[in-house]
């Protein structure tokens, strides 16, 4: 019997709808139940959160202690107290997170958690995806710190909530609209060597109903080395309007432009990687005593060049132009069952398109549908937590990634917790690893990749050893199957899979409150990734194996500040590559003048940079930048 590829298509797409269908049928079925049950009770017990909320975990508003997985939070007070200007210099104190430093000064960068590959890890501005088609992972230099309110880092899989995130998942929570007719805002100069220069500015405030939010900033560097030189504007706006007293509407639009050139390499060449991002999110919230629902419409244009120059004659060697189009859809909602149950049910629809001037002969398109829910069940001392998401991916086929948490609270005076997970997790490819074909920059497709699959299991242990000392433990494990790595093969490099890779590692992290203005902290990570077919530990400079960091803060009440914040990474580079072996140590001198002027505050700085003087690389063609100063103030109004 022959059947035509619009049949087979049609058939897949009814059979998506109807389990869509079913799902939400389902979903309907267990809220008007418990609804039924649980109404009185919730209606006189609102739950009442308290200390960090984290939202990536379950898609919802969640308190710290009660999710299962291993959650690191920056909130804007702690990136105020680091010399970083965008988001992959504000987490490359944070253990557990490794980023390859390239330059630094606004240029392009690569992350890891716990060992993954940059493109396991998923990066998110309010949920809007920026990993790309192109590569797969996404770069944290886009993202400023001006209009970030807090930093959610989740360590380890998270595909039952967020699809193909097997390394883990930043999502960057933007800050709010202003609530007050006056407008305020912060200003803010830096000055550094390598002539470089940066200026920033925030505005919030409200106008009859509609609340506002604006924030602007503008880099000019000349690089550490020759042809290192950067431009940068990068812009953010955010609208919102209330609708009554249960809803509102919000919107959002942020834009990145720069010039970024790497500088002369040892090969006497140079790169030119403009590039231009364009994102924004539309979102409609409405919220009851019973129910919270959120439908929003979101979407990443992302357009990248790279052009290579030969140093010594100024001729262009090759030259590429790739554009990376995300539009999305999501569908939230969550409801609290009792007073502190919560069934949490929503759907993702996510498109890509894919255009590149001489990787791709014609432009490719991807588009993915999933559903998803889980369930926090409070018994007693204990918190369950099981989770499923059905992914169904145009390309990969569909992936069903279910898991399972569970939290043990002690009745301790220590706030002892111990939290476990266990869950399959995938990370699908790029569209471009299976498309591209230039041979003549050695590269070339694989139309034969599958998705990464994995069995995830982690354990952590929390505690406050002595009301001034608290102690973090965990322990992690990934099994991949058909894992993906670089492969020489017919003249060309392409990605291939593998039959089994095993990531292991543990963390662990203490916090020491010395008294109300000092605090100090260290951590160290260790991670080992092995092939499991040939039992070789897998070697990959942009992972590091050993990962430690060391620092404290401190602030008195006359305004002065100083925060110390360093780190030691061990890179799993092959034996014969260098690694130097000193700390990196970045300090900040802050000075607050309170009142300076009516409701005007006054803070200036000084930030050193790499006290150790180390050259500490991740690619030896990108050494770190020799110790250097920079100076700046802030104005608050």
């Amino acid at each position: 019997m022959n059947i035509s590829f619009q049949t087979i298509c049609l058939l897949k797409s009814q059979c998506f709808l109807r389990g869509f269908v079913f799902f939400n049928l389902f979903s309907s079925f267990c809220i008007a139940n418990a609804l039924a049950e649980d109404y009185e009770k919730r209606i006189s017990s609102d739950s009442v959160m308290l200390g960090t909320i984290v939202v990536a975990a379950k898609r919802v508003e969640s308190e710290e202690g009660r999710i299962a997985e291993n959650v690191t939070v920056y909130t804007k007070e702690d990136i105020e107290k680091l010399s970083a200007s965008n988001l992959g210099e504000a987490i490359k104190y944070m253990h557990g997170v490794d980023i390859s430093v390239t330059n630094q000064f606004g240029q392009s960068t690569a992350l890891s958690i716990q060992g993954s590959d940059s493109r396991q890890v998923l990066v998110m501005i309010d949920g809007i995806p920026f990993n790309t088609q192109l590569s797969g992972q996404a770069d944290p230099t886009i993202i400023p710190v001006e209009h970030i309110e807090r930093i959610e880092v989740i360590k380890g899989a998270s595909s039952s909530v967020w699809g193909s995130s097997l390394g883990g998942v930043i999502n960057v929570i933007t800050k709010d609209v202003g609530d007050s007719v006056t407008p305020k805002g912060e200003f803010k100069s830096t000055f550094a060597e390598f002539s470089t220069t940066r200026n920033s500015l925030e505005l919030a405030g409200k106008i009859a109903e509609l609340g506002y939010f604006m924030s602007g900033s503008y880099l000019e560097t000349d690089g550490t080395k020759s042809r290192s030189d950067v431009q940068e504007n990068k812009i953010f706006s955010k609208l919102s309007y209330p609708l009554g007293d249960d809803a509102k509407i919000t919107g959002s639009f942020g834009y990145t432009g720069a010039h970024v050139h790497d500088g002369v390499n040892f090969d006497d060449t140079w790169v030119s990687m403009p590039y231009i991002s364009r994102y924004g999110k539309l979102r409609l919230d409405k919220h009851d005593i019973d129910f919270d629902f959120k439908v929003a419409y979101k979407y990443n244009d992302q357009n990248v060049i790279g052009d290579t120059y030969i140093a010594s004659t100024g001729d262009l060697s090759s030259s590429s132009v790739s554009n990376n189009t995300y539009h999305g859809i999501s569908l939230n909602g969550s409801l609290n069952f009792r007073a502190d149950d919560m069934f949490v049910f929503g759907s993702d629809f996510d498109w890509h398109e894919l255009k590149s001037s001489n990787y791709l002969d014609t432009s490719k398109r991807i588009s993915m549908q999933a559903p998803y829910m889980n369930y926090t069940l409070k018994c007693d001392n204990w918190d369950f937590i099981p989770g499923v998401r059905f992914d169904s991916n145009q390309q990969f086929g569909s992936q069903t990634s279910p898991s399972f948490g569970m939290i043990y609270h002690f009745t301790d005076t220590n706030k002892t917790l111990i939290r476990g997970k266990i869950s399959r997790a995938f990370n699908a490819p790029p569209l471009m690893w299976i498309y591209n074909n230039d041979p003549s920059l050695w590269v070339g497709p694989n139309p034969d990749l599958k998705a990464e699959r994995a069995i995830v299991y982690e354990i952590g242990f929390e505690t406050k050893m002595f009301p001034s000392l608290g102690m973090q433990l965990d322990l992690y494990r990934a099994d991949v199957k058909d894992a993906l790595a670089l492969v020489f093969d017919g003249g060309v490099y392409k990605y291939d899979n593998f039959r089994k890779f095993r990531r292991q590692g543990a963390e662990l992290s203490l916090k020491y409150e010395v008294n109300d203005d000092l605090m100090l902290f260290g951590s160290g990570t260790f991670t080992v990734v092995e092939n499991r077919a040939t039992g070789k530990i897998v070697r990959d400079a942009d992972i590091a194996r050993q990962s430690f960091s060391l620092g404290g803060s401190y602030k008195n009440e006359g305004g002065f500040g100083f925060n110390l914040y360093g780190y030691y990474k061990r890179r799993n580079s092959d034996p014969g590559e260098v690694n130097d072996r000193k700390f990196i140590f970045d300090a900040k001198f802050t000075q607050e003048f309170k009142d300076v002027k009516d409701n005007i505050d006054l803070e200036v700085f000084l930030n050193i940079h790499n006290l150790t003087n180390s050259k500490y690389w991740s690619n030896p063609a990108y050494p770190l930048p020799k110790r250097y100063f920079e100076c700046g103030f802030s104005v608050k109004f």
